[in-house]
Order: C-alpha cells, then sequence, then structure tokens
C-alpha cells in the first residue's frame, strides 16, 4: 500500500515536471505542420531524456529538446520536486515512471492543462462551478 502511494506521488511529480518544461516552449519557432504532431514528439523527447541518471538532468535535457525554459512562476515547484526525489533517492524510480509510463504522463499534462484552460474561461466569462 505504502508502495502505490509513493509511486502515485512520483507519477504526479513527474506530470508536474513535464507540464513545466511544456509551459516553458516558445511557441514562436514551433511551425504549425509541428505543432500537429508536437504531443508525439513531446512523448518521444520524455522517453530519450529519461535515459539519464538524475532527475534534474532529465529536465535539462528535455528543456534543452524542446528548445523551452522553466519560468520564474514555475521554478520553485520544480526545485521542490528536485529537492525531494534527491533526498528519497528516488531518482531512478521516478526517470522509471517517465519511461515506462510517458504516454500516461503526456495524457495527466493534458488533462490538466485543459480544466487550466477551462476554468480560465469561466473565470473570464464570469461563470463559477
Amino acid at each position: 500500500m505504502e508502495c502505490e502511494k509513493i509511486k502515485e506521488k512520483l507519477r504526479q511529480d513527474a506530470v508536474s515536471l513535464i507540464s513545466c518544461c511544456w509551459r516553458g516552449i516558445n511557441w514562436d519557432n514551433v511551425s504549425s505542420r509541428r505543432r500537429m504532431k508536437i504531443y508525439d514528439e513531446f512523448a518521444a523527447k520524455i522517453k530519450s531524456a529519461s535515459a539519464t541518471g538524475t532527475t534534474s538532468h532529465f529536465l535539462e535535457k528535455l528543456c534543452e529538446k524542446m528548445d523551452s525554459g522553466i519560468s520564474g512562476t514555475d521554478a520553485p515547484r520544480v526545485l521542490e520536486i528536485i529537492r525531494s526525489v534527491e533526498a528519497e533517492d528516488l531518482d531512478l524510480e521516478i526517470l522509471d515512471i517517465l519511461r515506462s509510463e510517458t504516454e500516461l504522463c503526456v495524457l495527466l499534462m493534458r488533462e490538466a492543462n485543459n480544466e487550466l484552460k477551462e476554468n480560465s474561461k469561466q473565470t473570464t466569462l464570469g461563470v463559477s462551478k
């Protein structure tokens, strides 16, 4: 039971890390043709970047591959996740999740992004849930 809780927290942390990278993508450099397959490209680059030994190196490689950067508002969360993973010596576990559950992590990220967009639209329109 405890192992499942740890794995679920690591999955949530993995989704948070890739979301921070996603938000930092320079969309001005992404052509409309490339945007059509951007989620497939992102998943492939997550798998590729996860072939490393540390979470911080993974994020560095992923951001480099996606021409992305971590924004100032995301930086504290990223730092908190990386410190937590390293302190508990769980780098290999989170990297394994990123490799073996890439599509799930991307889908969870997309779902969270869609939820944020919907909430933002409702706030703009003055509608509350």
